[in-house]
């Protein structure tokens, strides 16, 4: 087997685990909502409050992380990222007070972010050519699934030893603690194998970064990116709801839950593989984000008629199963089109600080929102937050065909 190619795959499978396994501590609510829930007696509010906290901070931190990412060596950036972020994840596993676990996650807004997430987008564009985007990205994102699956169901498996033994308190501690220590495990591996070149290292100043940074906020199409990941990352993190009202609406066991949270990523992997090899097949990446997103719409609005009725418990799994296909087949595209939308690589990483810090926005507020909603509503507020998904599906579909007519319109060699 060709030793380019060994390397180039093996490459991006290592970024593709680490991408999987590190956003597993901050957004542990995907998996053992309930069971964390119950271990530190929060409500639905409090529980949005530890995600907001991390989201804003994180707001922050993509913009630095994407001068940071254009300045420094992936492997010093990505090797400090996993092994702070285990640390942190261990403390978390303590459950300690609302207000430390609050301060944690702030501080994994820092180790997930500044010096881990443009730096992990860079290093994927740099693994190929404009035509290879679309499956690398694709292939990050699929491999990213099935490697978090395996987490997952680690941890899941974990969680039921423990929780039989010791009770559930200690069953979700002990999850935390096997994801913790997976992630410092890939932090050694990728100081071991990401190869780390004086040639990455970017001789511009801080201050020329910057200014670059600044100076892409002045073009048009960097705004319409930063439109489809805030739309299309606004559904994505509404998903992670469902198996959480299936738990408390359709009968559905808190071990059942979790174990869907590791078929998730299962299909995280057909999803992002899928939408990946079909965007180089149509040669567009924005179709891709286009039909998925209108099969997203389909999706949540099937919730919204669905009734609360526990015999329907199968329904609402397998339109879980599909809604998770569509949103990681989108998912897979909105930094792959960064190429179609002529973004140099010299900017790739400030550019993406830029997308992330304003596209993740939702964060900040939404969870908190759909929090209030579900705790004042029930059930309705559930469908509440279908109906919001369904919005911002039809709102990425709309700025994908934005993007799409400004290419036509002028296809840019560089972003200028």
């Amino acid at each position: 087997m060709n030793k380019a190619f060994v390397k180039k795959y093996g490459t991006l499978l290592l970024l593709a685990a680490g991408a999987g396994m590190i956003f597993q501590l901050p957004y542990i609510r995907e998996t053992f909502y309930p069971q964390i829930q119950s271990a530190m007696d929060l409500t639905n509010a409090q529980m949005g409050l530890l995600s907001s906290g991390y989201a804003t901070v994180s707001l922050v931190s993509y913009f630095i992380g994407g001068i940071i990412a254009d300045k420094f060596s992936a492997r010093k950036l990505l090797t400090f990222s996993f092994l702070a972020t285990g640390i942190l994840g261990l403390w978390f596993s303590t459950f300690p007070s609302y207000n430390v676990s609050r301060a944690i996650f702030v501080l994994l807004g820092i180790s997930t972010i500044i010096t881990y997430w443009s730096a992990c987008i860079k290093a994927t564009r740099m693994l190929g050519t404009p035509e290879e985007q679309g499956r690398l990205f694709g292939l990050q994102e699929g491999l990213r699934g099935i490697i978090n699956a395996i987490q997952v169901f680690a941890m899941t498996a974990a969680y039921s030893f423990f929780a039989a033994k010791s009770g559930e308190v200690f069953g979700t501690s002990m999850a935390i603690k096997v994801c913790a220590i997976s992630v410092i495990i890939i932090g050694i591996l990728n100081f071991i194998f990401i190869e780390d070149t004086k040639r990455e290292e970017n001789n511009e100043s801080f201050l020329e970064v910057t200014k670059g940074m600044f100076k892409a906020l002045t073009i048009p199409r960097v705004w319409v990116l930063i439109a489809i990941v805030f739309t299309a990352y606004s559904v994505y993190g509404i998903i992670g709801y469902v198996n959480t009202y299936a738990v408390q609406y359709y009968g559905l066991s808190e071990t059942m839950g979790s174990t869907l949270g590791g078929i998730r990523y299962l299909l995280q992997g057909v999803g992002g593989i899928l939408g990946g090899f079909l965007a180089d097949k149509l040669h567009s990446r924005i179709k891709v984000i286009v039909g998925g997103c209108v099969l997203l719409a389909v999706s949540f609005g099937l919730f919204i008629v669905l009734p609360v009725n526990a015999s329907l418990v199968m329904a609402v799994i397998i339109n879980f199963f599909f809604g998770l296909i569509f949103i990681y087949a989108v998912r897979s595209q909105y930094f792959a089109v960064h190429d179609d939308a002529g973004i140099p690589m010299e900017m790739s990483g400030r550019v993406s600080g830029i997308a992330s810090a304003l596209g993740y926005t939702p964060d900040i507020f939404m969870y908190t929102l759909l929090g209030s909603w579900m705790d004042n509503y029930g059930a309705a507020g559930f469908k509440m937050t279908w109906a919001y998904a369904v919005v911002m599906s039809l709102l990425c579909v709309v700025m994908a065909i934005v993007l799409s007519k400004i290419i036509k319109k002028k296809a840019p060699a560089t972003a200028k």
